[in-house]
C-alpha cells in the first residue's frame, strides 16, 4: 500500500462530516470519495470536501481505488454495507453497529480487512484515569460506578432523521445517544456480568425508547447505574463516577471534577489518548493501524462488550428480571 491512504465516507450527513474533517486533518490520508443513498446529500458533500461522489458504496470503493472507509449510516444498515466494502478489499471504521454484529465481523474476517469501531469517549483523559485507578487498586474495592446521559432533543431531531426513533433501524436511547455511556461504565469498571433495566418512551412521539435506567453488576464486584434520556431540559454533559472503598474519580465531558484517595489527591495527570481526543484521535489510530498492520484502538470484540449490555438491558426490560450478559453472546 502507498504511504498515502485513500479514504472514503459512506453516509454524508451527521457523523459523516465529523469523520471527513478528521481524515482531512490527518497526515498521510487523502479524502477521495463519498457515498450516500441520497444523490443530493452525496453531491453536496462532494462539493464541500472536493471529492468524487457515489450512491453505491461498493462502486465507490472500487472506482475511487480506496484503501479505507468510514461507515456513518443508520445503525441498521451497517451489516450489508460493511459486507460489500469488505468484499471490495477496503478496511472499515464503523460508527458502532448494534444488531447484525456477527455478520459484520465475519464479512471483514473472511475478506481479510481491518474493522475498527468508534467509541471515542475512551480517548478522554478523565475516563482513562478512572479506569487505571480502578484497575491498579488505588480506589480500593469497587463499590459503585455511574454514568449520566441527560440530554435534550427537540421533536425535529426525530422528524429530520427518522431512524433515530425507530426499532427496525436500531434507533432509541441506548443504541444512539447512550451507547458510548454504556461503554464508559463497563470499560472504566472492568466489565459487566448482569443487567436489570427499564426502558420507556416518556416524551417523544417515536416507537423506540427515549429513556433508560440500568443497574449493572460488575464482573469484579460492585454495582453500577446508567441513567439516559433525550427528554430532559436543560441538556447536561455526560458524566462518569467511579467510587471505591479508598477513592473516587469523577469526570464530566470537559474535565476531571474529583480524583482522590484516602492518601490524598491523585496526582497523575488525566492524559488523553496519545493520538488525540474524540473521533479525530480514533481516525488517526485507524490510519496508523493500517500502515503498521495491527489492530485498531477499538476492535469489534471490544465494541461487543457495550452492545451485549444493551441487548441484555432490552431483554431485562421486556422480562422484568436480571439478565446475564453472557447469555447474549453467540446470538
Amino acid at each position: 500500500m502507498a504511504s498515502e491512504i485513500r479514504y472514503g465516507i459512506v453516509g454524508c450527513a451527521g457523523m459523516g462530516t465529523n469523520h471527513a474533517d478528521a481524515v482531512r486533518d490527518a497526515e498521510g490520508a487523502t479524502l477521495a470519495a463519498c457515498a450516500d443513498v441520497s444523490e443530493e446529500n452525496a453531491r453536496a458533500f462532494a462539493e464541500s470536501y472536493g471529492t468524487e461522489w457515489y450512491t453505491d458504496p461498493a462502486e465507490m470503493a472500487v472506482e475511487a481505488d480506496l484503501d479505507a472507509v468510514s461507515v456513518c449510516t443508520p445503525n441498521g444498515t451497517h451489516a450489508e454495507i460493511v459486507a460489500d466494502l469488505a468484499a471490495a478489499g477496503v478496511d472499515v471504521l464503523l460508527e458502532v453497529t448494534p444488531e447484525r454484529v456477527a455478520r459484520t465481523v465475519e464479512s471483514c474476517e473472511e475478506a481479510g480487512v481491518k474493522l475498527g469501531c468508534i467509541l471515542q469517549r475512551r480517548t478522554f483523559g478523565g475516563p482513562r484515569l478512572a479506569r487505571e485507578a480502578a484497575a491498579d487498586g488505588r480506589l480500593g474495592e469497587l463499590v459503585l460506578a455511574d454514568v449520566q446521559v441527560k440530554w435534550h432533543r427537540e421533536p425535529a431531531y426525530y422528524e429530520d432523521v427518522a431512524w433515530h426513533g425507530t426499532t427496525d433501524l436500531d434507533g432509541g436511547i441506548l443504541l444512539t445517544q447512550a451507547l458510548h455511556g454504556v461503554d464508559l461504565l463497563q470499560w472504566a469498571a472492568g466489565g459487566v456480568d448482569r443487567v436489570a433495566a427499564g426502558l420507556d418512551t416518556l416524551h417523544h412521539d417515536v416507537e423506540a425508547p427515549d429513556t433508560a435506567a440500568l443497574t449493572v453488576e460488575f464482573s469484579g464486584g460492585g454495582y453500577g447505574q446508567l441513567a439516559a434520556t433525550t427528554a430532559t431540559y436543560p441538556q447536561r454533559p455526560i458524566t462518569l463516577g467511579v467510587h471505591g472503598t479508598e477513592g473516587t474519580v469523577r469526570w464530566h465531558e470537559d474535565e476531571v471534577d474529583e480524583a482522590v484517595t484516602v492518601d490524598g489527591p491523585i496526582e497523575d495527570a488525566a492524559e488523553p489518548f496519545p493520538m488525540g481526543v474524540g473521533i479525530p484521535g480514533q481516525v488517526r489510530d485507524f490510519l496508523e493501524a493500517i500502515r503498521e498492520d495491527r489492530e485498531p484502538m477499538v476492535t469489534p470484540v471490544d465494541a461487543r462488550e457495550a452492545l451485549d449490555i444493551v441487548f441484555a438491558a432490552q431483554r431485562s426490560s421486556e422480562r422484568g428480571e436480571w439478565v446475564d450478559v453472557g447469555s447474549i453472546r453467540g446470538r
